[in-house]
C-alpha cells in the first residue's frame, strides 16, 4: 500500500504543480495587459510592470491553489480511471477509501505549502508590489519601515507610523527642510483624517528652528490643504484578505478596543483560515467524479468541469463574505458557510458511492 500510497502522490503532485502553473501563467497574462495600460505613467515601465507581477506571483498561486489542487487531481485519478489503474487497484484489495485517503495526504502536503506562502511569502511581496507601483506611477520616494511610512515631496519629508485606512492616520510627523537641508518645521499629529477635500490635524505640537533658537507651540487641531493624496494610500494600504493571520488578528484587536466595527476583518481572518482546508475539500469534490463513474471519461470534460467549480467556488467564497458584511450576518458563519457546505455535499456524494 505505500507503494501506491507514493504513486498517487507523486502523480497528484505533478499535475497539480501544471495546473497551477497554467493558471498562474494565464492570471498574470491578464494582469499584464491590464498593467500595460499605465506603462509610460511617471516612471512606471516595462521592466517595473514585470517586476510587479513577479511581486504578486506569491498572492496569485495561493488563492488558485486549491482550484488547481481539483485539477491535478481530476487529471490524475482521470487518467488512472481511463487506463484501468484503479480498476486493477481495486481488484487487488485496494478500498475506495483507501485511494481517498491516499489523496487527502496530498491536500494535506499542499496544506502547509499554501499556509507557509500566504502567512510568510504573500503579504510582504504584496506590500513590495503596491509599494513598487506607487513610486514609480507617482515618482515619489516612499519606503516602508519598522517606523512606519515615509515620503518625500520636495523639501518636505513625512512620516506616518500607522494607517489605519486611506483617510486616517496615527502618529504623523511632517519634516519641512530648506534649500540647504537643514530642518526648518517639524510638525507632529496625532491623529490625521480627511474630511471634506482637507486633512484634520489634531493634537498637533510643531517645532519652529532658527538661528535664535528653538519655538515650540502647541494647538488643538489644524487644516492642510495638501497633506497626502488619500488615493494613493488606498494603493499603499494591504487589503485585509491579503494580511497575514497574525497581521488580522492583531488589527480585529485594536479596533475591538477602539469600538470600531471588524466585521470586514473577521470575514478575512475566517477566509484565510479556512482556505487551506479548502484544498482537502477540492480533492474531495474531485474523487467522486472520478470513481463515481462507471465509464471512462474524457479527461477535456473533467478539466473543464472542475475549472467551472473552482471559479464557482471561488466566486460564491466573495460573494457570502461581502454580503455577510453588508447585511449585518455573522462574519465567521458567512466566511465559513461555502466551505461547509461544499465540504458537506463532497462527504454526501462519496458516501452515496458506496
Amino acid at each position: 500500500m505505500k507503494v501506491i500510497n507514493r504513486y498517487i502522490a507523486v502523480e497528484i503532485l505533478k499535475s497539480t504543480a501544471v495546473a497551477v502553473a497554467f493558471l498562474l501563467s494565464l492570471v498574470l497574462v491578464i494582469t499584464f495587459a491590464d498593467e500595460i495600460e499605465d506603462m509610460g505613467t511617471g516612471q512606471y515601465g516595462f521592466v517595473e510592470i514585470l517586476k510587479y507581477l513577479a511581486l504578486i506571483a506569491p498572492r496569485n498561486f495561493y488563492e488558485l491553489l486549491p482550484s488547481a489542487a481539483l485539477l491535478g487531481a481530476l487529471i490524475t485519478l482521470g487518467s488512472m480511471a481511463n487506463n484501468y489503474e484503479l480498476t486493477a487497484m481495486r481488484a487487488a484489495g485496494i478500498s475506495r477509501w483507501q485511494i481517498i485517503f491516499a489523496a487527502l495526504r496530498v491536500g494535506v502536503v499542499l496544506m502547509f505549502v499554501s499556509l507557509f506562502v500566504s502567512e510568510v511569502i504573500a503579504p510582504t511581496t504584496e506590500q513590495a508590489a503596491q509599494m513598487l507601483k506607487f513610486t514609480s506611477k507617482n515618482e515619489q520616494v516612499a519606503l516602508t519601515t519598522k517606523y512606519g511610512f515615509w515620503t518625500r515631496d520636495g523639501n518636505t519629508y513625512l512620516n506616518i507610523r500607522e494607517i489605519l485606512n486611506s483617510s486616517e492616520l496615527k502618529d504623523v510627523n511632517i519634516y519641512e527642510m530648506t534649500d540647504n537641508n537643514e530642518l526648518k518645521y517639524a510638525t507632529h499629529a496625532a491623529t490625521a483624517s480627511f474630511v471634506e477635500d482637507k486633512w484634520q490635524l489634531k493634537g498637533i505640537q510643531k517645532t519652529t528652528i532658527t538661528d535664535e533658537g528653538v519655538d515650540v507651540s502647541n494647538s488643538d487641531t489644524a487644516l492642510l490643504d495638501s497633506l497626502l493624496d488619500p488615493g494613493l494610500l488606498d494603493v499603499i494600504i494591504v487589503k485585509p484578505e491579503r494580511l497575514s493571520i497574525i497581521g488580522l488578528a492583531s488589527y480585529i484587536q485594536f479596533l475591538e478596543n477602539n469600538g470600531q466595527d471588524a466585521s470586514r476583518f473577521l470575514v478575512a481572518i475566517t477566509s484565510k483560515l479556512v482556505r487551506p482546508f479548502v484544498i482537502l475539500v477540492m480533492l474531495l469534490i474531485a474523487i467522486p467524479m472520478v470513481l463515481g463513474v462507471k465509464r471512462a471519461g474524457s479527461t477535456g470534460t473533467r478539466i473543464l468541469i472542475g475549472a467551472l467549480i473552482g471559479i464557482g467556488f471561488s466566486l460564491l467564497d466573495r460573494l457570502f463574505g461581502n454580503v455577510g458584511v453588508a447585511y449585518g450576518f455573522n462574519p465567521i458563519i458567512a466566511a465559513s458557510l461555502p466551505f461547509l457546505l461544499a465540504l458537506t455535499a463532497s462527504i454526501f456524494t462519496i458516501r452515496r458511492m458506496d
